[in-house]
C-alpha cells in the first residue's frame, strides 16, 4: 500500500469512529499535507504576515475553504470538534496558551497525527456501530472491582487503561481517547486519582467526546460531579457492588483480585500488602491441631468450629452488611488451652497470628484509642491474619462504662466502643477472643461472635495425657495418681513438669512424685493458690523438706 492510500483509508477510519464533521476530513488533510509538502509549507509561511513555520492560520483555512461566509459556522463547528477530541492545536483557545500575532494558528496534535496515521499506531480489526455510542461510567467505592469490570467487559481495554490525575489539559486526555478509540475501538479511563481536583475536566470530557461509534468507560468512585454532563451526553450511569478483601489506608482490595494474585502462589502478605506497625506483627506459628490435648467433646467442638471457620472464609459464603470473616469466644481458666486453640486455628488455616496488646492502644486523648485499634485491625486485615484479643472482657465491657478510670486507664476504651462494634461486622480475617470472665462481656459484643467455646479444667484422663506429654511414659512419677488427685489445667501442669525436670537435674535427683508436688506446690503458690493439697500422704514429710530445704532420713 501507498503512504498516500494508507494516510485516506486511516482519515476515512478515523472520521467514522469519532463521529466528525463533514468538513473535518477536508480540514485535516490540509493540515496533514502541511507536514508532508514542504513546498507546500513554505507558501503557508510566505504567505502567513507573521512568517510562522508549520501551522495554518485560522484566516487562511477560511480563506481555502470558503467562498462566502454563510458557511462559516460550519467550519468553526468543525475546527471545535478536531479541537475537543484533541486532534488538533488551536493556538489562542486556552488561557494558558501563549498570546500570539494574528489569526489563531492551527497544526495536527500528536493524538491528531496517530490517528491520521502519520505517527505509527498499531490498529487492531474491530466493527465500527453505525449509531453513536455514550459513555459507560463505572462507579464503585473499590477501585480494584472497577479494573476486575472493565477487565471483563474487555480484557485489552484493562490492559490499556488511561490513568488520568485531574490536572491535565482536556485536549490532552480527549486525544488520548480518539487514539484508543481509532485504535482498538474501546477506552477506558481510571479517573480515581482525579475525583478531588478533576470534576472540569471529566465534565468537559464526557461533552466533548459524546458522539463516538466506540465504547467509552469511566471509572470513578463517586459520580457526583459528573451527574450533570452525565445527562448532557446521555452517559450510562452502572454502579459495581464491590466485594471487599481487605482495606488498606484509603484503597478498598478486591477478593477477586486477591483471587487472580493467589493463583500465581503468592502469599498472603505479597498477596495485598501488610501496613508497616509498630503495634502489631504478624509472626507465624506452627501449632498443630492435633497437638491440642482436650476432653473428646472439646475436640468435636473445636472441629465444628474449624469447618465454620472454613466455610465463612470460603468463595460460596456472602451475608449482606457483614465482613467475610469468622469470629470465635473462647472462655475458660487460666492454663486451660485458649491461645494454643487460636495458634492451632492459625496453623490449620495456613495464617500468621496478630496479637493485640491492650496497654498499646490505650489512649488519654480523644480519638486516639480508636485510631491505634484501628491500625491493628487494619494490619490484622492484610495480613490475613488470625487477630487475638487477650483478655477480651477489659476490651470489650466498657459499654456501662465501668472501670472508666482516669488518663490512659480501661476507661479510655469507652470512647472505642462504637468504632469496636462496626469492625467486628466488617473485619474480614479471623477473629479469636479469650475471656475467662464472659459474663462481663457486653450483650451487643457477645453475640458478633459465630461461635462460642468454654475450655474446661481438663478431666483426669485429659490430664493423664498431658503430663506423660510433659514428663515421659517411663518417668517416675505416678502420673494415675496426679492425674486423679489434682484438678489442674494445662498451664500448671506445663509449669509444674518443667520445673520439676530442672530441679531433678539441678540436684541430681531422680525425678519421681515427691519432686513433682513440690514444683506444683510452687506452681500454685505462684498463681495464688493454696499449697497445703499438695501435702498428701505419703509423700507429705518428703514434699516438705524439698520446700524447706531439709535433708531427709529416708
Amino acid at each position: 500500500m501507498r503512504f498516500v492510500d494508507h494516510l485516506d483509508e486511516r482519515l476515512q477510519h478515523c472520521i467514522r469512529v469519532l463521529h466528525l464533521p463533514a468538513l473535518a476530513t477536508g480540514t485535516l488533510k490540509v493540515l496533514a499535507r502541511i507536514d508532508l509538502d514542504a513546498e507546500f509549507a513554505n507558501t503557508l509561511q510566505e504567505a502567513d504576515p507573521h512568517k510562522r513555520s508549520g501551522v495554518l492560520s485560522w484566516a487562511a483555512l477560511l480563506s481555502d475553504f470558503l467562498e462566502t461566509n454563510s458557511d462559516v459556522a460550519s467550519l468553526e463547528e468543525t475546527i471545535e470538534s478536531l479541537e475537543g477530541w484533541g486532534l488538533v492545536q488551536v493556538v489562542g483557545q486556552d488561557p494558558r496558551d501563549p498570546v500570539v500575532p494574528g489569526a489563531a494558528p492551527l497544526r495536527l496534535s500528536f493524538a491528531g497525527r496517530v490517528c491520521m496515521g502519520l505517527a505509527p499506531g498499531t490498529r487492531t480489526a474491530f466493527e465500527i456501530q453505525e449509531e453513536p455510542q455514550t459513555w459507560e461510567i463505572f462507579h464503585t467505592a473499590s477501585q480494584e472491582r472497577a479494573f476486575i469490570a472493565v477487565r471483563e467487559s474487555d480484557p485489552a481495554a484493562a490492559h490499556r487503561s488511561i490513568f488520568i490525575a485531574g490536572d491535565e489539559r482536556v485536549s490532552h486526555v480527549a486525544g488520548q481517547v480518539a487514539m484508543a478509540l481509532c485504535l482498538r475501538g474501546i477506552v477506558a479511563i481510571d479517573a480515581y486519582a482525579a475525583v478531588e481536583r478533576g470534576a472540569g475536566l471529566l465534565n468537559s470530557l464526557l461533552k466533548q467526546t459524546e458522539k463516538a461509534r466506540g465504547r467509552r468507560i469511566l471509572c470513578l468512585p463517586d459520580p457526583g460531579i459528573v451527574r450533570l454532563a452525565a445527562v448532557c451526553s446521555n452517559a450510562r450511569l452502572l454502579w459495581i457492588e464491590p466485594e471487599v478483601e481487605a482495606r488498606r489506608d484509603k484503597c478498598i482490595l478486591d477478593a477477586e483480585v486477591s483471587r487472580l494474585l493467589g493463583s500465581k502462589e503468592l502469599n498472603d502478605g505479597r498477596l495485598i500488602g501488610v501496613p508497616d506497625s509498630t503495634l502489631a506483627v504478624p509472626r507465624r506459628v506452627n501449632t498443630k491441631w492435633e497437638s491440642l490435648i482436650v476432653p473428646t467433646k472439646i475436640q468435636w467442638e473445636l472441629r465444628q468450629v474449624l469447618i465454620h471457620a472454613r466455610y465463612r472464609l470460603g468463595d460460596s459464603y456472602k451475608q449482606p452488611g457483614r465482613g467475610k470473616g469468622y469470629r470465635l469466644l473462647l472462655s475458660g481458666l487460666p492454663g486451660t488451652g485458649k491461645s494454643m486453640c487460636a495458634e492451632a486455628l492459625a496453623t490449620t488455616l495456613n495464617r500468621p497470628i496478630v496479637k493485640l496488646d491492650l496497654s498499646s492502644v490505650l489512649s488519654k486523648w480523644l480519638g486516639e484509642t480508636e485510631k491505634l485499634l484501628a491500625q491493628v485491625f487494619d494490619v490484622a486485615e492484610a495480613a490475613r491474619a488470625v487477630l487475638v484479643l487477650d483478655e477480651a472482657e477489659a476490651l470489650l465491657r466498657q459499654r456501662d462504662g465501668g472501670g472508666g478510670g482516669g488518663g490512659g486507664g480501661l476507661g479510655a476504651l469507652s470512647t472505642g466502643v462504637a468504632y469496636l462494634l462496626t469492625r467486628l461486622d466488617s473485619y474480614t480475617g479471623v477473629l479469636v477472643a479469650t475471656t475467662n470472665r464472659s459474663r462481663d462481656l457486653d450483650e451487643a459484643f457477645f453475640r458478633r461472635f459465630d461461635d462460642f467455646i468454654v475450655l474446661p479444667i481438663p478431666d483426669a484422663p485429659t490430664r493423664r495425657l498431658l503430663w506423660e506429654g510433659q514428663l515421659g511414659a517411663d518417668s517416675g512419677v505416678d502420673l494415675d495418681f496426679v492425674s486423679r488427685q489434682f484438678a489442674l489445667s494445662g498451664g500448671l501442669i506445663q509449669g509444674a513438669a518443667i520445673r520439676a525436670k530442672a530441679w531433678a537435674g539441678g540436684l541430681e535427683r531422680p525425678l519421681d512424685t515427691p519432686l513433682l508436688l513440690a514444683s506444683l506446690a510452687r506452681e500454685l503458690d505462684k498463681n495464688d493458690r493454696s499449697t497445703l493439697e499438695v501435702l498428701v500422704e505419703p509423700y507429705r514429710s518428703e514434699v516438705t523438706s524439698l520446700l524447706d530445704g531439709l535433708e531427709t532420713d529416708d
